[in-house]
């Protein structure tokens, strides 16, 4: 199984009116992806890896 290694953060960007934006959580987190599955597969693992907002 080929595997890619990938740092994963999302930008917090809830507020319009905030200028400063910080991608979170401030140390990226690893996340290995599987060149043999579809992308769209693999972020709802990743989703819940950051502990993202759901939007």
């Amino acid at each position: 199984m080929a595997t890619i290694t990938c740092r994963v953060q999302y930008l917090e960007d809830s507020d319009p009116f905030v200028c400063s934006n910080f991608p979170e959580p401030r140390r990226p987190l690893q996340y290995d992806l599987n060149e043999h599955l579809l992308l769209n597969e693999q972020i709802a693992g990743i989703h819940k890896l950051l502990e993202a907002p759901l939007k």
